[in-house]
């Protein structure tokens, strides 16, 4: 199946960036800029789902050397979102985190669990020099125009199932706010580059009627219910490693999701498929288990935590299922209607 992978870009901070440079005045040193808005985008392929990224591990030259980006202009960039308020130091237990405020604004809570809207940013858009040629042209208001056109093509291509999006070009204009020459630049650089996210697929007189190229695409399975699910248990996972005293390092903390998914996600998953009510026990017991295996490592002297957490997620997994026996038994049924062995946490 073809999908649109890449980064999750809310509305709200789409709807920031355009106020911040279409209608509030700034001092210079907090003037948005073309490298400052690509720095953001960059930051945002980097944060976790509550927009933070550790900052021990964070190299942001080596980051940018592997994107192809221009270090020098990312790391003006880089200070200057600090400067406006889109970058921010924090502290959580004995860790200390780079975070994207308005992403950490919009991560659910148990109050209200709502996903705020959004759109997604292919991770192509990394590819190649697409970025570096706004940069040279300090072209802002270009790269917000590009925000604007692929939120509106993701929505039809999302909620509609359309592939074309129509825009006049006098609206075009007068969105993006700049001269016809630069409009004429900005044109070339969006839709005559080979590496854009974005072609023409039929020009009128007066409109453009867009597509997503090919390269906006990732070929994959997609399961939209367990994709929910399980961005949602690893979203707690990372919220209780975030508050507890563990030390841990990326490796860690992927080798910890990788093991929550194989005996606590896949397994929960499987009664859901069987029975839509078993959700709501399933993301009931999903706290229990993660709370109850982080306290058990943080009172250990584990050297190798992915494979302590591991063993210890199985242990608390069959504490907990010893209370929600309907939920153990749809589990270990679903094991044995495929002739599997069944996990020895839900017998």
């Amino acid at each position: 199946m073809r999908v649109i992978d890449g980064i999750q870009f809310f509305d709200a901070e789409q709807q920031f960036l355009k106020l911040y440079e279409y209608e509030q005045e700034h001092e210079q040193q907090k003037k948005l800029t073309a490298s400052s808005v690509v720095t953001y985008l960059l930051m945002r392929s980097q944060c976790d789902e509550a927009g933070l990224i550790y900052e021990t591990e964070f190299n942001l030259k080596l980051v940018c050397e592997k994107l192809g980006l221009p270090y020098s202009s990312i790391h003006n960039g880089y200070h200057r979102l600090y400067e406006i308020g889109l970058l921010a130091i924090t502290r959580i237990g004995e860790r200390t985190y780079i975070q994207l405020p308005m992403v950490a604004a919009h991560v659910p809570s148990k109050e209200d669990n709502e996903i705020s809207s959004y759109f997604r940013i292919p991770n192509a858009i990394f590819n190649g020099a697409f970025l570096n040629t706004f940069i040279k042209a300090r072209d802002v208001r270009g790269l917000l125009g590009v925000f604007d056109l692929l939120n509106g093509l993701f929505r039809e291509y999302s909620n509609k199932r359309n592939t074309s999006l129509k825009r006049k070009k006098e609206t075009l204009i007068k969105k993006l706010k700049q001269s016809k020459y630069a409009f004429k630049s900005w044109i070339r650089r969006v839709f005559s580059n080979k590496e854009s996210l974005i072609e023409i697929k039929i020009e009128h007189e007066d409109m453009y009627e867009l597509k997503f190229s090919e390269a906006a695409f990732t070929d994959r399975e997609q399961d939209v219910v367990y994709e929910k699910f399980n961005a949602a248990v690893r979203n707690t996972l990372s919220s209780l490693l975030k508050s507890s005293s563990i030390k841990y390092a990326t490796k860690d903390l992927k080798d910890m999701q990788f093991a929550c998914q194989q005996e606590l996600t896949a397994p929960l998953y499987r009664a859901i498929l069987v029975n839509d009510q078993a959700e709501k026990f399933a993301s009931l017991v999903v706290p229990d288990v993660i709370s109850n295996t982080i306290n058990k490592i943080e009172n250990s002297n584990a050297k190798v935590l992915g494979a302590y957490f591991r063993r210890t997620i199985k242990s608390q997994i069959q504490e907990v299922m010893k209370e929600e026996i309907p939920l153990r038994r749809l589990i270990a049924s679903t094991y044995r209607d495929e002739g599997l062995e069944v996990p020895v946490q839900f017998l």
